[in-house]
């Protein structure tokens, strides 16, 4: 890893910068006798996000069997975890757009990103519920360093950040470090701790994709690396491979990294084209519909039940 280039990122105004309503919720939830009408008042001063996070409070994504009304509701029934996580999810979606570059297909960037915690959150819900939050977040800012290093560098990076599209097998991390010496995953862990987010989430973005753990890593980091690991690898492969012939070794091995069978997957992805359209929505994101879950989906049904699959 090149340390002049983070510290050269870090001194740079290329990270965006904290949305004053998240800093001022971390503020307030950190003390531990903080009073949830607090949350209330600072969430009520801003329509637009007290709206948003009500829709994704009612998202299924978010496991709620009742109806969510107010933000009182919210707050009790979801817990203060998953309310910084919709309103960190719904600032950082604004601040993200407002860096991109012109280099960058944005709505393949957000369908990839919506993807991959889409599913970070679905696995979380198997192997580490507690996570879920963490995971849909890191999942969400995955590739938010794709964003840093275009701004920050965007000469060098251009080529590189025209390669992050559909329909591309480039390593994107190979040429990263051939040109840089550093990640866009490195330069997210940045990111996310310039921002004051949890250090687990930290840790997991700069590890992701490894292939071996960091040596003092606490479990909960360990679960939340292989989560989302296990997550990008699939969203780049639902946004961007169409080989049949790659997809089911591609699918086994990521499912091999949070140790779940394809059964899980394939009912993942029979839900999963629905929850991107609706986080989607709700976010103001413009994705591309697709049909790819589904006829992976459908691949992975048929070589369970050992039918044969139509080419």
């Amino acid at each position: 890893m090149d340390s002049k280039i983070l510290e050269f990122i870090e001194r740079s105004d290329a990270i965006p910068s904290t949305p004053q309503i998240v800093t001022r919720l971390m503020e307030i939830t950190r003390a531990e006798n903080y009073k949830q009408e607090d949350v209330i008042s600072l969430l009520s001063t801003d329509p637009g996000v007290a709206s948003d996070v009500l829709r994704l409070a009612n998202s299924p994504l978010f496991g709620v069997t009742r109806q969510i009304s107010s933000l009182a509701q919210a707050t009790t029934l979801l817990g203060i975890k998953r309310i910084r996580t919709l309103v960190m999810g719904r600032c950082m979606v604004d601040k993200i757009n407002q860096s991109r570059s012109k280099h960058i297909d944005v709505a393949y960037y957000w369908r990839r990103s919506l993807s991959t915690a889409v599913l970070a959150a679905r696995f979380a819900d198997q192997i580490a519920p507690h996570m879920r939050e963490e995971a849909f977040m890191c999942g969400l800012l995955s590739n938010v360093g794709v964003i840093v290093l275009a701004r920050a560098v965007p000469e060098k990076y251009a080529p590189i950040a025209e390669s992050f599209s559909p329909h591309n097998s480039a390593n994107l991390s190979e040429q990263e470090l051939g040109v840089l010496g550093v990640t866009n995953k490195q330069v997210a862990s940045l990111v996310l701790n310039r921002w004051g987010l949890p250090k687990v989430m930290v840790e997991a973005i700069e590890h992701v994709g490894c292939e071996e753990m960091p040596p003092k890593a606490s479990k909960d980091a360990t679960a939340l690396i292989r989560i989302v690991s296990a997550a990008c690898g699939l969203a780049t492969l639902l946004c961007e491979v169409t080989n049949e012939e790659t997809i089911l070794p591609a699918c086994e091995k990521a499912m091999a990294v949070v140790q779940l069978n394809l059964e899980v997957l394939s009912h993942v992805l029979g839900q999963i084209e629905n929850d991107v359209e609706e986080f989607a929505t709700i976010l103001k994101l413009d994705v591309v519909p697709s049909r790819v879950y589904e006829l992976i989906a459908k691949s992975i049904s048929q070589k369970l039940t050992g039918e044969t699959v139509e080419g």
